[in-house]
């Protein structure tokens, strides 16, 4: 199926860039595997697990009682109940006794596949695709071919979409690699606005007098137009004070530009956040994607 039409692969593809800007645009990406896949079924899928909270900073077990499930390996804190996985691992669900996690099945699934794209003491998230049990031979060499292939896209685009916000925030670098595959310009703001990260399109949409002033690496966003920073400064304060899921700003600019069209929304995913402390689950720093005005 796949195998016959490499295509398809390049329709997922085109989702994945689109996925690692916020959880919820993981939904059509899942969609899509499922139209490449017909009569199969893909899952994002969370496993939470009732272990101690990790620390922000020292990485210790905050709850006593907890803490006797937990060993210390260079990795941080783990569950000694459940086998770690790394991130980017390709299994079978007929084959999970061989590497001792049960628990990445839901439902006596047992034709498909999986992905795992994070794995820690507190919880695992991974990709399943599972395929029709009358179907299992033609379907399964299919979703391992899409899944290996495109492991090194999906595992950095879920990581900077969930984590971003977070202790586990990935580097600038790493942020920007996977974003710069988002045709549109974005960029990663902090409560005091300060830029940090920005894709390709956004760095050249800064250079835009315009809209800006001169901007630096690591510096805040500055607008040309002041009443444009102030629509701004009050759709991210709605938002950071969670009054607000998304905010749509149309930024003016100096004499007779054509209006940019700004929407903001948390980064990251609140789930995550919750993985370290619960006061952690208000965001602290805000998605800006930007588009021509209609």
């Amino acid at each position: 199926m796949l195998l016959q039409f490499p295509r398809r692969l390049d329709l997922v593809r085109e989702c994945v860039g689109r996925a690692s800007l916020c959880p919820s645009s993981w939904t059509p990406l899942i969609a899509t595997i499922a139209k490449v896949l017909p009569g199969a079924e893909a899952r994002l899928r969370r496993i939470d697990r009732d272990v101690a909270r990790r620390g922000l900073m020292v990485r210790r077990a905050i709850s006593v009682a907890n803490r006797t499930r937990l060993r210390y390996s260079e990795s941080g804190w783990q569950d000694d109940f459940h086998s770690r996985l790394e991130p980017g691992t390709v299994f079978r669900l007929d084959e999970l006794d061989r590497i001792a996690r049960p628990d990445l099945a839901a439902d006596g699934e047992t034709v498909g596949a999986g992905l795992i794209l994070h794995d820690c003491a507190q919880q695992s998230w991974l990709l399943t695709i599972v395929a029709p049990a009358r179907r299992g031979d033609e379907f399964i060499p299919s979703v391992l071919t899409l899944l290996n292939r495109l492991v090194d896209d999906l595992v950095p685009a879920f990581l900077v979409s969930h984590a971003t916000g977070s202790p586990d925030q990935p580097s600038r670098g790493t942020i920007e690699d996977v974003w710069d595959r988002v045709p549109a310009p974005v960029m990663l703001l902090t409560q005091e606005m300060m830029i940090e990260a920005a894709n390709v399109a956004a760095e050249a949409l800064l250079h835009e007098a315009r809209y800006f002033r001169r901007i630096s690496p690591n510096e805040r966003l500055m607008l040309a137009d002041c009443d444009d920073g102030l629509a701004i400064e009050a759709a991210m304060a709605r938002i950071l004070d969670c009054r607000r899921k998304s905010a749509r700003v149309t930024l003016r600019g100096l004499g007779r530009s054509r209006s940019l069209d700004l929407t903001l929304r948390p980064a990251g995913s609140p789930m995550w956040r919750e993985q370290f402390v619960p006061e952690l689950a208000d965001p602290s720093h805000v998605l800006a994607v930007f588009s021509e005005a209609c």
